[in-house]
């Protein structure tokens, strides 16, 4: 997992300025190894350390020519939705350049940051940074959105840069475009098949979009506002819970990719299953007292939960509870559904 930042450095007055950086942002100093001091990271070749350790960091600065690091990081790239952040500065620090991943990775304002330590100048180059325009995989990461489709990122920013209309389905105004200063760029509907039907466009949904037959220029963003209730019976296994979980979301066209959080009753913490289920579905998960569930007014409650673990609800209470915010408790979208073995509830938050 993509964890902290590197700091790399190949003349002295480089690595005065690499220290700094590092210290700023609790990184790693990498340096030739003539150079390095206790605790970092000396190497023989700048390519080579580059090659261990480029996974390994959510972020890399370089202070260094440009050349010889696009040289380096080129053999490692893989996309812009999973690159991590480059900035490469000058030895003296006077600029900070967004080389890789400005927007998704944060590289643009990684800059920004380094040039404000360094009292330089940040060198931003994407469009729609230097024309003032939102950048929609910006705006969604702001909002706390998964991007379904990347490439289609390219197709919303390319109309805004070209003047062209931008539809956007986003009823509850999640990206808060419609009360933002750019409101005047994009159209608004209350209807998704009007947001889908050609041109550029943006649906903010937690419905799964494979539902739709969407065009290559609309953008599909998922909210993270649903809130999955799970119990289990004692040692379900993570196979059985997962592909449960999947089969029903997808059948009732829920995407995944708008899950937050896993919640379920505090006596299943520690089912491995569970835990692994959690795990492989991507989301975190958490567990309630049955305390704190037992109180919940639920639909479809049971002597069974109650009897074993002290609540007449686990799936369909953990959710709610889960789903709750300042606004309110959760709603639920979903009641219980079940198999032999694991029962599954989905509540949304209230906008």
């Amino acid at each position: 997992m993509l964890t902290t930042t590197a700091v790399y450095a190949l003349t002295p007055q480089g690595a005065e300025i690499a220290r700094r950086l590092a210290a700023e942002y609790g990184g790693l100093v990498c340096v030739p190894e003539r150079m390095a001091k206790a605790g970092e990271h000396g190497f023989g070749t700048l390519r080579e350390c580059v090659g261990e350790g480029y996974s390994r960091f959510a972020r890399h600065i370089f202070v260094a020519a440009a050349g010889i690091v696009v040289r380096c990081i080129a053999p490692h790239l893989q996309h812009k939705s999973t690159d991590p952040a480059v900035v490469v500065l000058d030895q003296q620090g006077r600029f900070a350049i967004s080389l890789v991943s400005g927007h998704l990775g944060g590289a643009n304002a990684l800059a920004q940051d380094v040039a404000r330590i360094t009292g330089g100048t940040a060198v931003i180059t994407t469009a729609t940074d230097t024309e003032s325009l939102p950048s929609l995989d910006m705006v969604a990461m702001e909002a706390g959105c998964a991007i379904h489709n990347t490439p289609a990122i390219k197709h919303v920013n390319g109309a805004l840069l070209a003047g062209q209309p931008v539809t956007v389905f986003d009823p509850e105004d999640r990206l808060s475009l419609q009360t933002g200063p750019h409101a005047h760029l994009f159209t608004f509907t209350d209807t998704m098949a009007e947001a889908a039907c050609g041109g550029a466009a943006v649906l903010v949904t937690w419905r799964d979009p494979m539902c739709m037959a969407l065009g290559e220029q609309t953008l599909t963003l998922h909210p993270k506002v649903l809130h999955l209730g799970i119990g289990c019976r004692k040692g379900r296994s993570a196979d059985a819970i997962e592909s449960f979980v999947r089969k029903e979301l997808a059948t009732r066209m829920i995407a995944l990719e708008s899950v937050a959080d896993i919640a379920s009753v505090d006596a299943k913490a520690d089912e491995a299953g569970l835990l692994e289920a959690a795990q492989r579905l991507g989301v975190p998960i958490q567990f309630y007292a049955a305390d704190a569930l037992k109180g919940i007014k639920v639909p479809n409650p049971s002597a069974a939960p109650e009897k074993a673990v002290g609540t007449r609800s686990v799936a369909e209470a953990a959710a709610i509870v889960a789903a709750g915010t300042e606004r309110g408790a959760g709603i639920l979208i979903q009641e219980k559904l079940k198999d032999s073995g694991t029962t599954l509830a989905v509540a949304m938050e209230i906008a």
